[in-house]
């Protein structure tokens, strides 16, 4: 039976590497289904996904109570950007500077 939506391509920061890597396992496979879930465009309700205020750049999904996976989506692909503590996320609020030199994408 063929997929109703095909999936997303993917990127992976070098911060989203990183940050990945010092996880413990259990909270690896929260990721892991995660960043699945968002590339066939089908999160559960559970991940909460949202837009970060203020300026609605990045967007959250919720991976347990604790944790949360940055990301932004565009032009068919899923850019990983951050997995962060929920007490962290304001720094993913607002939208890099142009020109700036940021690992983010």
């Amino acid at each position: 039976m063929a997929r109703k939506q095909p999936f997303l391509a993917a990127e992976f920061s070098e911060q989203f590497k990183a940050s990945y890597a010092a996880l413990q396992g259990p909270q690896q496979n929260g990721v892991d289904r995660a960043v699945i879930a968002l590339l066939k465009q089908s999160p559960t309700p559970g991940m909460r996904v949202k837009p970060i205020e203020p300026d609605k750049y990045y967007y959250e999904a919720r991976i347990n109570d604790g944790d949360r996976l940055i990301h932004r989506t565009g032009d068919g692909t899923v850019y990983f950007v951050d997995v962060v503590r929920h007490d962290d996320i304001d720094d993913y609020g607002r939208r890099p500077k142009e020109g700036a030199r940021s690992k983010r994408p």
